[in-house]
């Protein structure tokens, strides 16, 4: 046994084993002779990252400016690709057949029918207002009217889009209302009146969506990806089993991500935490553990991991860590120390 003592001794380990009552986790610093006892400095997180979920590229349904037929067409050519960015102006699509020059013959009958509708409006309220005019006529020019101004304002903000016409009355050239992504459905079918012919969705409009835990969707703060980081817009709050829908702000032009694509993303949660190296935790008493410098001794503080991020761990503390230092190096042979402080 004295054999034993004198290996202790010269290991420099018997000191740290007789400077602790048993079960015991501080270790004087002296005590542990000549080991590389390097430090680093624990931060404080206010943000912590949950487990990847799924997320898609898309857009709230009003965000997209639809461009609908009002007559039947024969055929649509387009002249840019489905789901590539467009300029405002910039033509789209060529509309061809017959029907296209009865579609801006009766454009320029209903632009005509609908200003003598309203200046018959205008001279008849005067009129009415004196009672020189009857209630059921009255209404009677009020119906005609309201009803060519909404035909005729549905009429124009197509024609507003086409294209100076060509000597060619078969066909007309659309040109796109905005800056943006056109999506459509190209078909070599006859299109009929009330088709969507193309859709816009402005550059500033494409959202991250996922679904997120429902239990810590309240403490959602942001969706990431690499090198993109995007705040939480809102969340749907009609659950979908355990989960809610959050959507994130605009994405922008820096993330590069195609419309409808399905990505990797990890939530950021609002959550009180520390960013620990991965090299300080250990293991000890099935608890992980990190040796924090108090003064002139190490003590091993007991914390919670909750996801790696980059080459440190997340985690919580019921002791205050912020700012301390944890020892990144020699851990495992103070884990050792630790491990003979406990007794067998």
């Amino acid at each position: 046994m004295n054999r034993y003592i004198h290996v202790l001794l010269c290991a420099g380990l018997f000191s740290a084993l007789s400077a602790a009552e048993a079960g015991s986790a501080r270790v004087a610093i002296t005590d542990l002779g000549d080991l590389e006892l390097k430090f680093a400095t624990v931060k404080q997180l206010d943000e912590v990252p949950g487990p990847a979920v799924q997320a898609r590229v898309t857009h709230p349904g009003s965000a997209m400016y639809r461009i609908g037929l009002p007559r039947d067409v024969r055929r649509a050519s387009y002249l840019v690709g489905n789901g590539e960015v467009v300029r405002a102006g910039q033509p789209f699509v060529i509309l061809q057949g017959p029907e296209i020059h009865h579609l801006l013959l009766e454009y320029s009958l209903l632009e005509t029918r609908y200003e003598a509708a309203k200046d018959r409006y205008q001279r008849s309220r005067e009129s009415y207002r004196q009672r020189a005019l009857q209630e059921g006529q009255w209404l009677a020019i009020v119906d005609r009217y309201l009803e060519l101004q909404l035909e005729y304002e549905h009429m124009r903000h197509f024609q507003e889009l086409v294209q100076e016409s060509t000597d060619n009355s078969d066909s007309i050239t659309l040109l796109s209302p905005i800056d943006g992504r056109i999506q459509y459905r190209d078909t070599q079918e006859r299109l009929v009146a009330g088709t969507e012919l193309a859709g816009f969705l402005a550059a500033t409009a494409l959202q991250l969506r996922a679904r997120v835990p429902m239990a810590s969707a309240d403490d959602l703060v942001a969706l990431v990806l690499p090198g993109c980081r995007l705040p939480l817009a809102r969340l749907d709050h009609v659950a979908e089993g355990f989960f809610l829908t959050a959507w994130s702000e605009p994405i922008s032009a820096d993330c590069d991500l195609p419309l409808n694509a399905t990505v990797s993303a990890r939530p950021l949660y609002r959550q009180a935490a520390y960013s620990v190296p991965r090299s300080a935790v250990f293991t000890r008493d099935g608890e992980a553990q990190v040796l924090v410098r108090r003064g002139a001794a190490l003590e091993a503080v007991t914390v919670s991991l909750l996801l790696p991020v980059g080459d440190d761990y997340a985690v919580t503390a019921d002791s205050e860590l912020a700012d301390t230092a944890v020892l990144v190096t020699s851990v495992s042979a103070v884990q050792g120390v630790l491990l003979g402080l406990g007794g067998d």
